[in-house]
């Protein structure tokens, strides 16, 4: 198994050059197409003065967004010409339309969809790029580029957050041409109120399994409570010398609000390495 189409969605001019330095080596490795994606976003509606008067369409931010597609364009190519990686431009219009599900209509062919980490601080992109719904309603394994800390792929150590259920099983199979590459991947089971004991957790039988895919494995286990467990997977990747994080997307989409586990979130919140996450 490998990735041969990448879908990257860019968004932010600020960050791209991070999201391009950490996927592209991956791609070369298997000469994977990239397909580099910007989305124009909404048209915002302002409703009128009285709140039940003639609304007014607001276009300021998708004229001042066209600007940041064409840099955007720009230093994709560039990238791309650089490394010698196939590539493809793709610009779509959310119009009406959300961001994010014109990334996930684009990204359910792909092999892998790498987005930015968003700001907790930047409301706006919290709003448009919102990578829980690209884990959360795919269907792709989601590979998700910190803002800050080292972004270095493919990966040398490997912590792979482990709790047997579906969602876990599901983002370690689909991260196993970057576990293949690793030099050491930890399998990290923390117990935690709600969860009965370590013996219910079959963590070596997950390490069998990639040891026979040829993945050098070891299984840790830890002790934290629900509200923290996010901050403890952190924390123990970090002390592991992790380079990736691969772990399950816990929650769900009801209507307009998708809501996440809390380890989830705070992972997705405070991550500092690149983030591989299903659902």
């Amino acid at each position: 198994m490998a990735y041969k189409t990448i879908l990257v969605h860019l968004y932010d001019d600020q960050r791209v050059h991070r999201v391009l330095e950490a996927v592209l080596p991956v791609a070369r490795i298997f000469d994977a197409r990239v397909i580099g994606l910007a989305v124009l976003p909404p048209v915002v509606i302002i409703p009128g003065g009285d709140g039940v008067g003639m609304a007014v369409a607001f276009d300021d931010n998708r004229e001042t967004h066209r600007g940041t597609m064409r840099t955007l364009k720009h230093a994709f190519e560039v990238a791309t010409h650089q490394s010698n990686t196939r590539a493809e431009w793709r610009e779509k219009d959310a119009s009406v339309r959300t961001v994010p599900g014109i990334v996930i209509e684009q990204g359910v062919a792909a092999d892998l969809i790498v987005a930015s980490q968003v700001s907790v601080d930047w409301r706006e992109a919290n709003l448009k790029e919102a990578p829980e719904r690209l884990a959360l309603e795919s269907g792709r394994p989601v590979l998700l580029i910190p803002n800050a800390g080292d972004t270095r792929l493919p990966p040398k150590r490997v912590t792979i957050a482990w709790n047997g259920r579906r969602e876990a099983a599901r983002a370690v199979f689909d991260a196993l041409p970057l576990l293949k590459m690793a030099e050491a991947v930890n399998v990290l089971t923390i117990n935690s109120e709600g969860l009965a004991t370590s013996k219910e957790h079959p963590s070596a039988d997950i390490c069998d399994t990639l040891e026979r895919h040829g993945v050098k494995c070891t299984a840790t286990q830890a002790e934290a409570s629900n509200a923290k467990m996010g901050s403890e997977i952190l924390r123990l990747a970090a002390a592991y010398g992790s380079d990736l994080l691969v772990m399950g997307c816990y929650g769900h989409s009801r209507f307009r609000e998708f809501i996440l586990g809390g380890a989830s979130r705070d992972v997705l919140n405070q991550m500092t390495m690149p983030l591989l996450m299903s659902h």
